[in-house]
């Protein structure tokens, strides 16, 4: 007998097997065809790790809006706070209509920090006027009329006071001369508060009084609507002669200098000036909200990736993630 023959048949072995085991319909039985249907449907664990990194991105996300919390604030959902935001981002990116004003925002905003400062100068340069102190002021002069660098200017103005210093005979003219020193140290800290100096030196302007007109101009615009930049530019349109001559100390280009080009600087710093304390909080806010955001990210992907279609349901999957309501309250300052 040949092996062939020797061998049953598929049809044979079949007809060897209970009836309830025998195919119906081609070669699968009932019972195959039920256990390949339990198969496709039966659902599998969700793997120990991705439970685990889940935990892990809701533990640190209870652990942020634990500290997100108390930083929360009225404040930040004030439209006019938001408006501050935006100006900020515009300023700093150099949006339409804003930009190359950055630097321009910089040099005013030295000038008002410290126009204190500018006036005591002006104040010594006159009220002190003897040959010797003379000596110091003109040798500034000449400095400013250079490309020095801070650094260099100071260590030059310093080597210049040790020589003037044991010249003067009185007490009044040390001590004078000690304190227009110091003002000139205290600005060459600042990069802006130099160049702004430096910039009224080289237009031979002595009179930093346009300093304090603009900080009184600012100082008047917290009764004033700040989100109305109409209101803002009628402001600049009242003293514009005053902010025309800003812009050329500034060194703004003539394209530049217009009521609505100040306004918007005025804009600014009107705002950053009553958020000054708000806004450190809300930057700390943002990053806190931006790390929940990764966690939430992730705990969402694991929760869609093992979905209870495919996979036996794990219960810390199906809990409300915290921080969603805070998150969304803040949306619009993340666009």
């Amino acid at each position: 007998m040949s092996l062939l023959e020797q061998q049953p048949t598929r049809s044979h072995r079949s007809r060897q097997r209970p009836w309830w085991n025998r195919p119906l319909i081609g070669q699968q039985s009932m019972v195959e065809r039920m256990s390949a249907v339990l198969r496709r449907f039966k659902k599998e664990d969700v793997p120990d790790r991705a439970v685990a990194a889940h935990a892990e991105a809701l533990q640190t996300i209870g652990q942020l809006v634990k500290r997100a919390q108390p930083i929360d604030s009225s404040k930040f959902g004030n439209p006019e706070f938001l408006t501050f935001v935006k100006l900020k981002r515009a300023f700093a990116a150099g949006q339409d209509g804003y930009k190359h004003l950055d630097r321009y925002l910089q040099l005013l905003h030295a000038g008002i920090t410290a126009k204190n400062t500018f006036i005591a100068l002006e104040r010594m340069e006159f009220k002190f006027f003897g040959s010797r102190q003379a000596l110091l002021y003109k040798y500034v002069e000449t400095l400013f009329q250079s490309k020095i660098q801070q650094a260099e200017f100071l260590e030059k103005v310093q080597a210049k006071f040790s020589e003037v210093y044991p010249q003067l005979r009185t007490e009044d003219g040390k001590a004078a001369l000690e304190k227009y020193y110091q003002h000139l140290e205290t600005i060459t800290q600042h990069q802006f508060g130099f160049r702004l100096l430096r910039s009224f030196k080289r237009h031979k302007l002595t009179n930093y009084s346009i300093l304090n007109t603009i900080a009184n101009v600012i100082n008047g615009l917290n009764r004033l609507d700040l989100h109305d930049l109409g209101v803002l530019n009628s402001e600049v349109i009242a003293h514009y002669e005053t902010f025309q001559q800003l812009g050329e100390i500034l060194g703004m280009p003539e394209a530049l200098i217009n009521p609505k080009t100040f306004g918007r600087m005025l804009q600014y710093i009107a705002l950053e000036e009553k958020y000054r304390t708000a806004y450190p909080k809300f930057q700390a806010l943002v990053v806190l909200l931006e790390q929940w955001h990764q966690q939430f990210t992730i705990a969402q992907n694991l929760r869609h990736e093992y979905g209870p279609k495919q996979y036996r349901r794990v219960k810390a999957f199906s809990t409300p993630i915290p921080g969603v309501d805070l998150y969304d309250k803040y949306k619009a300052y993340f666009n």
